[in-house]
């Protein structure tokens, strides 16, 4: 599945309209709940589609090179079929322990 910037975007400020509502309602614990589930949907629309049209790297974070995609992240748990579920690859592509490991491991053996 693959959405358009365009409905991306149309998605994100469905979302902060809606969150808008809610918060002149609902109780502050409510809205607190409601406002991490929809990071968690803005942050699935942006890894959505992000990979390659080959289908082989369709769940590819963004940020993420072929190289590291295709030694670290293909055998690592945290992939899943919307991207890496890892936080820390969410904020910052490329900074996770198993990349910051393989590139070390790469220095190593040149050195």
């Amino acid at each position: 599945m693959s959405l358009t910037n365009e409905e991306k975007g149309f998605v994100e400020e469905a979302l902060s309209v809606y969150l808008q509502l809610v918060s002149q309602q609902a109780p502050p614990q409510q809205v607190q709940q409601l406002v991490a589930i929809a990071q968690g949907v803005i942050n699935k629309l942006s890894h959505l589609g992000a990979g390659g049209a080959d289908g082989n790297t369709a769940n590819k974070p963004g940020g993420i090179s072929d190289e590291w995609y295709e030694n670290v992240c293909l055998s690592c748990e945290m992939l899943e079929a919307m991207g890496c579920a890892d936080k820390v690859t969410m904020k910052f592509p490329g900074k996770c322990d198993p990349i910051l490991h393989y590139e070390r491991a790469k220095t190593v053996k040149a050195g």
